[in-house]
């Protein structure tokens, strides 16, 4: 009764904090009653369905107001206190001993060895811009986390979940953003603000896990809803979440897991014959207008200098939007290359300086830090060394995505495979990992796929398992 006076108090005052964290507290441990579930991984699931369904508005909620502690962040916080807490108890090691978890590894070593050089420089800059590396954690917590089937099957549950509750939601954005912004909002901030390129690439990797979680009855629903997802990323203004879509397929083909990509393409041929015949026999003005954008936009992506002509309302801006990246990727490797090739210019850097000094000479400020490509951001800020460790771990990535693919029988484990890789291929054309809103499910999402026991097989000291350690809660971790 004294609790609930003092914060009715807070409240009246103003004051949300206290308030919001012992109302957090008591809902976690309603629902670790409710569901058997760790905390970490109940709070994991809620941070996959914030990201993808609230995007850009989630990722900018702060409980308390005037500290900077964010969903992600919070997240994180949460998780690394109760991996190590079970760690220690169990004593194991919170990874595995495959070449994807040392090189993850590496990339936060290598990310925190030259952060340590760029705070008393930058400041909290260069902590803002670290947050591209400490996102990696999230592989290795979801990982141990999916070491448990039952933890594994509801994060995967939480994944589908976001996705199907995307498209009402994005489509509301759509016809009525006022919605959002007006009413759905906490502290005046929208609880839902989508960043369009993100949106399609959920809607893509939303395609993917749909059709590949569906069985039985499942999918007579299911495949028609992830084929519109599917023609939704193709027909939509974004080429990276189409590209990341198109090689998500490629993978699962070449791999000769082919009702996905066989289904889609099926689907996108007939789609394509219907606007054809729409624009050519009936002079359908819609369908013309979509017919050249969609042609537009696919010729786009091999014109890297931006030199083509493109008259559609729907792509007539994809040429400047080559130029954009590709002065902007050109100043990042000159300056790069001239200032410091080996180590980079580091966190808090302003990697736009060059590009907006050539690109936009009548700009005084300019807020977006990263330039749109994950690969050419690890070079700017940690030079060769930080560009050979991400290929390196691209190249793990890949090794492992075929290995899932090939060795699996288990469709949901393919999925997720893909799944990483549309967001991955994506995040070559856009500001996608340097940030909470695609970085977050990037990481969970393969931390998931390599907890996998069909792919991972388990080492001589699992094998080994005490009675004891078999005794612990879901979700601890295995050396």
């Amino acid at each position: 009764m004294i609790a609930a006076v003092f914060f009715g108090w807070q409240v009246a005052e103003g004051s949300y904090g206290l308030p919001a964290l012992a109302c957090t507290v008591t809902v976690a441990a309603v629902l670790v009653r409710l569901t058997r579930l760790p905390v970490d991984a109940i709070l994991f699931g809620f941070l996959i369905i914030g990201y993808v369904v609230g995007n850009r508005g989630f990722a900018q909620l702060m409980p308390v107001a005037g500290l900077p502690l964010l969903p992600a962040e919070i997240g994180l916080m949460v998780g690394v206190v109760w991996l190590v807490l079970v760690c220690a108890f169990a004593r194991r090691l919170p990874f595995r001993t495959d070449a994807l978890n040392w090189l993850v590894l590496g990339w936060l070593v290598l990310g925190t060895a030259r952060v340590v050089f760029d705070v008393p420089r930058y400041g909290f800059l260069a902590v803002r811009d670290y947050a591209m590396i400490y996102y990696a954690v999230f592989f290795f917590l979801a990982q141990q986390m999916g070491r448990d089937p039952k933890v594994r099957r509801y994060l995967e549950t939480c994944c589908l979940v976001a996705v199907i509750l995307l498209v009402p939601a994005y489509g509301i954005f759509q016809l009525s953003p006022n919605f959002y912004f007006n009413y759905l909002t906490i502290r005046g901030v929208p609880l839902i603000h989508y960043k369009d390129d993100l949106a399609l690439t959920f809607f893509g990797v939303g395609s993917i896990l749909l059709f590949h979680w569906a069985e039985g009855a499942r999918r007579y629903w299911a495949w028609p809803l992830s084929a519109t997802m599917a023609l939704c990323v193709m027909a939509g203004g974004n080429r990276a979440s189409m590209l990341g879509l198109v090689v998500a397929s490629l993978l699962l083909l070449l791999a000769r897991r082919w009702r996905f990509p066989a289904l889609q393409g099926a689907l996108g041929g007939a789609s394509l014959a219907v606007l054809i015949a729409l624009a050519t026999l009936f002079n359908n003005t819609w369908a013309e207008r979509k017919l050249d954008g969609i042609t537009e936009r696919i010729q786009s992506i091999t014109d890297v200098s931006g030199s083509g002509r493109y008259d559609s309302d729907e792509s007539f801006n994809k040429g400047d939007n080559n130029r954009y990246r590709l002065v902007w990727w050109k100043n990042v490797v000159l300056e790069t290359w001239d200032t410091n090739p080996v180590f980079g210019l580091g966190f808090g850097a302003d990697l736009a300086r060059g590009f907006v000094q050539e690109y936009y000479p009548e700009v005084g400020e300019f807020s977006v830090r990263s330039p749109h490509n994950m690969f050419l951001t690890a070079f700017g800020r940690m030079g060769a060394v930080g560009l050979l460790a991400w290929l390196a771990l691209c190249t793990a990535l890949l090794a492992r995505t075929w290995a899932g693919l090939r060795r699996s029988e288990d469709p949901v484990l393919w999925a997720l495979w893909v799944s990483a890789w549309a967001i991955l291929v994506s995040a070559t054309l856009g500001v996608v990992l340097e940030g909470p809103m695609g970085a977050v499910v990037f990481w969970i999402i393969l931390g998931l796929a390599n907890s996998h026991a069909a792919v991972t097989a388990p080492a001589p000291a699992e094998k080994r398992e005490s009675p004891a350690a078999a005794a612990l809660p879901a979700g601890t971790p295995a050396a």
